[in-house]
């Protein structure tokens, strides 16, 4: 957070989406100081064998979630939604009435599941997102800490199964995707994109900030990329929160060219 306002400092151009980022991770933090450590009940043996054959680790039945704090949660995602003009009264309005329903939770499992839940309310998947987010960066720091994920290089995530959106490059150079949705990091192919798996050099576009902190690896098969932090350079480990927001210059640079964000 504190990195969050020195970047709104020297670039005021990004301000809006730093303090927008702000309120949303601290809403994330007061959440996950009161909720349980996550137990995880899978042997190494499940683990081995869920990942050996291409199934991620937590399925939505396993994860440990606290239904009046998540509800607490998506209100609050909501209201700072709102007052940063990210949807309007009656959007907002209608999050709340979702965030009440006994439906959400299969509106949840419909976004852990298929990806999305229902595209007739404004910013629904976003705020599940978050509202899920503690729950299963929980059960994922419990699983990250049995360090399993070595021989995983999939596009997706091995404990949620969640896409990438964003990576690193560690100090020793190895390339790690890191989940938009738990924040597993897991390494992976050097420059294969994760979404369709194009391993061919001369079809992955890439290019990098004039300081090579950054750097963006777009593919010409899927029209899809991401963004990366390369931690040589920057002399720090990635920090999600921060540096989605610091790269968004770079994001509409790469939309011009008609490319999707991963």
């Amino acid at each position: 957070m504190a990195e969050l306002r020195a970047l709104a400092e020297r670039q005021p151009e990004l301000s809006a989406a730093a303090s927008l980022q702000i309120e949303l991770v601290d809403a994330l933090r007061r959440i996950q100081t009161r909720i349980a450590t996550a137990s995880v009940t899978l042997t190494a043996e499940e683990i081995a064998a869920r990942l050996s054959s291409g199934r991620p680790l937590v399925t939505f039945d396993r994860l440990p979630i606290d239904w009046n704090e998540a509800r607490l949660l998506f209100r609050k995602i909501a209201d700072v939604l709102r007052r940063h003009e990210a949807v309007d009264a009656d959007g907002v309005a209608r999050l709340h009435d979702v965030g009440r329903s006994a439906g959400l939770p299969d509106l949840a499992r419909r976004w852990f599941e298929q990806g999305s839940s229902d595209p007739s309310v404004d910013m629904l998947d976003e705020v599940i997102a978050w509202s899920m987010r503690p729950f299963l960066v929980r059960s994922a720091d419990i699983l990250q800490q049995r360090g399993v994920f070595g021989a995983w290089k999939r596009g997706v995530c091995p404990v949620c199964g969640g896409e990438p959106d964003f990576a690193c490059i560690t100090s020793t150079g190895e390339r790690l995707l890191i989940c938009s949705r738990c924040q597993t990091r897991w390494p992976t192919e050097p420059y294969a994109c994760p979404f369709c798996g194009e391993g061919d050099k001369r079809r992955i576009t890439s290019f990098a900030t004039p300081d090579g902190t950054y750097r963006v690896t777009a593919c010409q098969s899927c029209r899809r990329y991401l963004k990366t932090l390369d931690g040589r350079r920057a002399g720090r480990a990635v920090m999600p929160a921060l540096d989605s927001i610091a790269t968004l210059p770079l994001d509409a640079v790469v939309m011009q060219r008609g490319f999707t964000n991963g």
